[in-house]
């Protein structure tokens, strides 16, 4: 039990610190270099290469990125590898099929005989699984594989890379959105002109709350045991570029306006009505421009505000109606484009002296769950969180209206690395988290029930003031 304990505590160490390097490297070579050094920490990673999708966007098309391996060279970083069919080579199984695939040197060589399956050396056992973005889309393939036979892997290690890979694909998407970003301000900024000063204020602001992000980002990765910031992150980044997009639209605008204002009085053609006509361009366009950027700091409050409360391990008073609508603002993201509806009923006169940071985990792992595990794909479906005032504790329930599950696995939910979505998303730490945060921290009881079609309800209560523990 020991030993499953700390090599717990060395993935939730592993799975953090994957959060954490999407934000401190520069580049995918240099962040896939660290991942490898982190996986070799938690099982056999000496053979250890990713495969990602064409940055042209040319479809079926990947480059080897980031390739070591004791055997086979090292394919060009640049060179494009066309993918015809999943009978090629395992990589292309893994990416055309979106499914993990485990093998032996023997099951490697039975399906050569059928079709080419790869040109390699052929490794004592091989697992590969498919990076996938936040709409199911593949990314790529991660792969590790050993060539010596003392060097295998159990199926808690193909577990566990399954979950490191869903780690990797989250923040390699931040990656990517935050790079994609960066470029568009670069790039538009160089075009502005004498508007510039007043719109420079504007764009310092986003700046200061993108700023504000990133060390909100910080703060959650080190108490996130989940890993589900890399998620959290690219829909984050994906809502702040709507507003920011709309100002350098309007930026644009005002640029050319000026112009062609310009030339109108160095030609004799301004006249009055032309220039009101100007002034009235500039003042709709700064309005569109403010609008847009208090949208993106009231946007970026709500996630710094869960973030500090989740990085913080001290008691603080807070509103529990309020602070729930608050983690629910930070999740929007991730609800946005689903057909599920969120009811909240929770009196507003309840107050907590309590870990706001637990209980802001607590509803995210569970809308997590409900959304990887409860609805299938664009299913429509209710969550109902409830909260109630029972003497001197809470009484907090929460419910979704999903698939459900039988009583055998319901037996097994808060155990952990449990999951029905083994290489689908399903992390299997999830529920054994919440079970942890309801009990320790908080210092409750969890219950839960379900049956197959009847959803997922979970009861907890806990204590309104921890000081009185």
């Amino acid at each position: 039990m020991e030993d499953r304990l700390r090599r717990l505590e060395a993935v939730q160490a592993v799975l953090l610190e994957i959060g954490q390097l999407s934000t401190r490297c520069t580049d995918i070579v240099q962040f896939l270099r660290a991942v490898h050094g982190a996986l070799g920490r938690i099982m056999y990673a000496a053979n250890f290469y990713v495969a990602l999708n064409d940055r042209d966007g040319e479809p079926n098309a990947v480059r080897f990125v980031y390739y070591v391996d004791e055997a086979d060279a090292s394919p060009d970083p640049d060179e494009v590898t066309h993918l015809a069919s999943p009978d090629e080579s395992p990589t292309a199984w893994v990416i055309l099929n979106r499914r993990p695939l485990v093998m032996t040197a023997a099951e490697h060589l039975s399906r050569r005989r059928v079709a080419a399956f790869g040109e390699g050396t052929v490794a004592e056992h091989w697992i590969g699984c498919p990076l996938m973005d936040q709409n199911h889309q593949p990314l790529g393939a991660i792969v590790i594989q050993s060539y010596d036979s003392r060097h295998t892997y159990s199926e808690e290690d193909q577990a566990l890379f399954a979950l490191v890979a869903n780690q990797v694909s989250s923040a390699l998407q931040g990656l990517q959105s935050m790079d994609r970003l960066e470029r568009a301000v670069q790039e538009r900024t160089l075009r502005l002109d004498q508007a510039k000063a007043s719109l420079e204020r504007q764009n310092a602001a986003l700046n200061d709350a993108l700023t504000q992000l990133r060390e909100a980002q910080s703060e959650l990765v080190r108490q996130e045991k989940l890993a589900s910031l890399g998620r959290l992150v690219a829909g984050v980044a994906h809502e702040i570029n709507t507003p920011l997009g709309i100002c350098v639209t309007a930026t644009s605008h005002l640029v050319q306006e000026l112009k062609l204002t310009r030339e109108d009085l160095a030609e004799g053609r301004l006249d009055e009505e032309g220039l009101n006509t100007f002034f009235d361009t500039v003042d709709q366009s700064l309005r569109i421009m403010t609008s847009n950027t208090q949208r993106a700091a009231a946007l970026v409050r709500s996630f710094k505000q869960v973030a500090v409360d989740q990085s913080s391990e001290n008691i603080r008073h807070f509103n529990l109606a309020k602070y729930v609508a608050e983690v629910l603002l930070s999740l929007q993201p991730k609800l946005k484009g689903k057909p599920v509806k969120v009811e909240v009923d929770c009196p507003a006169d309840i107050h907590l002296d309590s870990f706001p940071g637990a209980v802001s985990q607590i509803v995210t792992n569970m809308i997590e769950n409900s959304l990887v595990h409860g609805f299938g794909e664009d299913q429509p479906g209710t969550i109902r969180i409830t909260g109630r005032a029972d003497g001197d504790h809470v009484a907090f329930d929460y419910s979704d209206d999903g698939i459900g599950m039988d009583q055998g696995l319901l037996a097994q939910l808060f155990d952990p690395f449990f999951t029905t979505k083994r290489g689908s998303g399903g992390s299997g730490l999830g529920a054994h988290i919440l079970y942890n945060l309801a009990t320790g921290p908080l210092g409750g009881t969890i219950k839960v029930s379900s049956a197959p079609g009847m959803g997922l309800h979970y009861k907890l209560r806990f204590p309104r003031d921890q000081r009185k523990r």
